[in-house]
This record gives structure tokens, sequence and C-alpha cells, in this order.
């Protein structure tokens, strides 16, 4: 949708807007019910008839573990588990999905998808008299993503997102819900680890001046503009996202696969870009 805002003689503003909106929903799958595939890190997406193509698949968490006295009392309750490392003080605590008081695969559910409920884009065009101004707006809301990067250490040194408030003793709990680095279940097979993708950004900015005619006739030329442009020169994450780049998606190894999807680790952050330049016109 394009809009005129205002049309002066030395004043004119128009908005173009666009929204996108895509649903999925996977017909079949070659006589099975669903399929569960596996990443780089053991965590599982599945693929299951009448869903949408791409699921995250993992356990659900209540927090950590906050000391040895609170697992004793939950397993004095009748809680068991078939699965190894999910007891320790400092480790996630899983939700028992079915309610048999038993952690197991039977436990394990939709932790998300990576298909966002829209996406959009603004841009407004500016002029007044010679200078022209020109400014995106861009963003995805909704879907998650699996961010890979809390499973290796050097990346839980250097970003304090992974750290911070952390459980550290009975003593020491922190928030309740970040886990101690090197205890307990696997993050990677649970929803720790999916975060909200959404995201919006200033994408660019373009400042020009067209200078008076009677230069561009010295020069011997029809028309002569100067500008400024600047590329990503504000980005919005999500408040949950503790990565560095919400729009990266990791696509190689597993992932080159139509049936796995939403995965970043190692991205890079969003680059700023900042161009001069200037348009002979003949």
């Amino acid at each position: 949708m394009t809009t005129n805002n205002f049309r002066k003689k030395d004043f004119k503003w128009s908005t173009t807007a666009n929204i996108s909106h895509n649903k999925n929903k996977l017909l079949d799958l070659a006589g099975e019910k669903f399929y569960i595939n596996q990443g780089e890190r053991t965590e599982q997406y599945r693929n299951m008839i009448g869903e949408p193509l791409v699921e995250f698949f993992g356990y659900k968490t209540d927090g950590v573990w906050l000391s040895q006295a609170q697992i004793d009392a939950a397993k004095a309750a009748g809680l068991t588990s078939t699965l190894s490392n999910l007891f320790v003080p400092g480790g996630l605590k899983l939700v028992d999905i079915n309610g048999d008081n038993k952690i197991d695969e039977a436990d394990r559910t939709v932790t998300g998808n990576p298909y966002p409920d829209f996406t959009w884009g603004v841009t407004n065009n500016i002029t007044y008299k010679a200078i022209d101004l020109t400014f995106t707006f861009q963003g995805s809301q909704g879907g998650q993503l699996i961010n890979g990067d809390p499973n290796y250490n050097e990346t839980k040194r250097y970003n304090k997102n992974y750290n911070k408030n952390r459980w550290l003793s009975p003593l020491f709990p922190g928030d309740g819900k970040t886990p101690y680095s090197t205890v307990g279940f696997n993050w990677m097979l649970t929803d720790y680890v999916v975060e909200d993708a959404s995201y919006y950004a200033l994408r660019e900015v373009v400042v020009g001046y067209t200078f008076p005619k009677n230069l561009a006739k010295s020069l011997h030329v029809s028309g002569v503009r100067a500008y400024f442009s600047a590329q990503n020169l504000y980005f919005h994450s999500a408040a949950g996202y503790r990565g560095i780049n919400t729009e990266a998606r990791f696509n190689s190894g597993p992932y080159v696969s139509t049936l796995i999807d939403g995965y970043q680790r190692g991205s890079f952050p969003m680059p700023k870009t900042f161009l001069f330049g200037v348009d002979l016109n003949f």
C-alpha cells in the first residue's frame, strides 16, 4: 500500500508499507505419520502430518533444581526418570507433560517453530525543495529459533547473557531459571535454547541534496545530486533473545534439509554501513 500524505509544491511525503503472512501444513509424508530429525547438537525437529512442516521438539523446563533437598523431596513424592543427568542441583528441571510422575521421552513436546506470524516493512519518502530523505523500517514478528551458542563454552565465556544470575549453589541460586553451565541435563534437548525470533530494524536512511541546475549546466551534465546513506542503524531483538543476530541461521551439514530449519550458532553481528556518493545525470 502506498499513500501520498502531503503533496505541495515544495514539500512531498509518501509512505509505502507491506505486510506478509505465510502459513503451511504438512499434508503427506510418504505414508508416515511423522518424522523426527536431529541437528548437529542432537536437538530435534518434528515433521508431523497436519502440522507446520518443521516444529522444534523437546522437553519443557521449569527453572533449575535449586538443591539436593529439593530433588530428594521430588523423588520422595514419586518422581522418577529414565533420562541421564536429570536430578542434578543447578541443572535444568524438566516438566512432566503427561502427568505420569515419570520424566521420559513421552514428555517431549512441541517447543516452537521457525515460522513468523508476519513480516512487514515501511518506507517513507520525503522531499523538501532540493533535499530528499528516505528511511525504511523492516521487521518480523513471531516465530522462534534454536540458539546453539549456549552449547559452546567460549560463547558462554564472552556472552554474559548465558551466565548472568546463574545458579551457583543452594545459597546462591541466582534467578532460579539459569542453570550452572556444566552440569545437569543437555540444554539442547529443551526449550531453554528456544528463543523468540522477532525483531525490527531501521534498515536504511538516505539523505540527498540536488544541486541547482545552473551548477549542473556548468559541469555539462543535466543533474547533480550528493547523498549520504546508512544501513542497519538500529536493530532491536526480542527481550528473550540472548544472541547477537536474530536473523542468522545455520544452513550447512544437516541443515541443508528442508525438514530441519531455525537453528543458529556462531553468527556475526549485524553490520552498520555508511556510504557517501554523488549522482551525475548526463
